[in-house]
């Protein structure tokens, strides 16, 4: 599969993800010592201690010499160039300290008990005072970056039809990415169009997915609606752990489209055997529900793009329905709505 995103990377099928996950951040036996940087010191100190190791400040990050022979670099020398060009665009000074950047997001977000090495195209870059000339040095200079956001400084997504959509900008590069996201009942590959998507860093033991396994043990994972899917997480788990069907709906595009990739990434995984694709939704803020995929095989899943309130006037309730909203967001219209369901569960 192609990037739906930039049309040039590959996507790749969760398994195969899956099967290389514990070695694709590690290091191997020739890479450097980890630079273990502070990230609250100026970068002039920085600086300082470059020199002292001999090293020309301006063309090489402490520890930064990719290595030899696995080809990665340290996650903490990566952010040291990114400031550097920074630095070299005025957007940053030599008082401010390296967490200034933003927040680094490596391609295939996975729980490490260590520091990342990173390859080509594999971290993306989400920050603040950025512009498009810094993004586009950062990713024809810098192997590793993958793409460069501006954050808004807001949580991007559909939180309520008043306020219309927010999204971050992509200035450079490309901005899918994936998060491997565990539960007992296995693990699955969501990937996200990050610029659109809020961010959630994955985690053991992640609350939503007790919750998930709390309402498994208790037998109501049977028939399951996942009203504010988002990338489908919640959903896809729910076919993993057995569900006979499942229903994701979202009423943001960018969140619909995320699912049908996500549908095709764990296909195998999922055991789908085929996926139709009944209509094409063509608004970015759905109103009235639209079947926009239906899958068979293990489970009978059905994708919609339309707000949650309207969205039982087309589809079938089931017996369970998941409602994940923004945190802090109301949402007695949207259970009122859920009533033919079951049994309703705010996450």
């Amino acid at each position: 599969m192609q990037c739906p995103e930039c049309g040039k990377c590959p996507v790749l099928p969760a398994e195969e993800v899956l099967a290389g996950m514990s070695e694709v951040y590690m290091a191997c036996q020739d890479c450097s010592p980890e630079p273990n940087l502070d990230k609250g010191r100026p970068l002039r100190e920085l600086l300082r201690d470059a020199e002292r190791r001999g090293m020309r400040a301006k063309a090489e990050a402490p520890g930064a010499a990719r290595c030899g022979s696995c080809g990665k670099a340290p996650l903490d020398a990566v952010m040291f160039e990114v400031m550097l060009v920074l630095q070299e665009f005025g957007l940053r000074n030599e008082g401010d300290a390296l967490r200034s950047v933003g927040t680094p997001l490596i391609v295939f977000g996975y729980p490490l008990a260590f520091p990342p090495r990173l390859g080509p195209r594999s971290l993306i870059i989400v920050g603040e005072q950025l512009t498009k000339e810094a993004a586009e040095a950062m990713t024809s200079r810098i192997p590793e970056i993958k793409g460069v956001i501006l954050s808004r400084g807001d949580v991007p997504g559909l939180k309520d039809y008043s306020a219309g959509p927010r999204e971050n900008s992509l200035l450079s590069g490309c901005d899918l990415r994936a998060d491997v996201v565990q539960s007992i009942f296995g693990e699955l590959i969501v990937y996200k169009s990050q610029a659109k998507i809020h961010i959630e860093f994955p985690r053991q033991n992640a609350p939503k997915m007790m919750i998930l396994e709390e309402l498994s043990f208790k037998g109501r994972i049977d028939e399951v609606v996942d009203g504010l899917a988002g990338p489908g997480t919640l959903g896809l788990m729910c076919v993993l752990s057995g569900a006979r069907r499942v229903v994701l709906n979202d009423a943001w595009l960018p969140a619909v489209r995320n699912i049908l990739l996500n549908l095709e990434a764990n296909r195998k995984i999922l055991g789908i055997d085929e996926i139709e694709h009944p209509e094409a939704p063509t608004d970015a803020v759905g109103q009235d529900p639209v079947l926009v995929a239906r899958a068979s095989g293990a489970c009978e899943i059905e994708v919609y793009h339309g707000d949650l309130t309207r969205l039982f006037t087309r589809a079938k309730p089931a017996s369970l329905c998941l409602i994940d909203h923004f945190p802090g967001s109301r949402t007695k219209e949207l259970v009122d709505a859920c009533r033919c369901c079951g049994n309703v569960v705010v996450i």
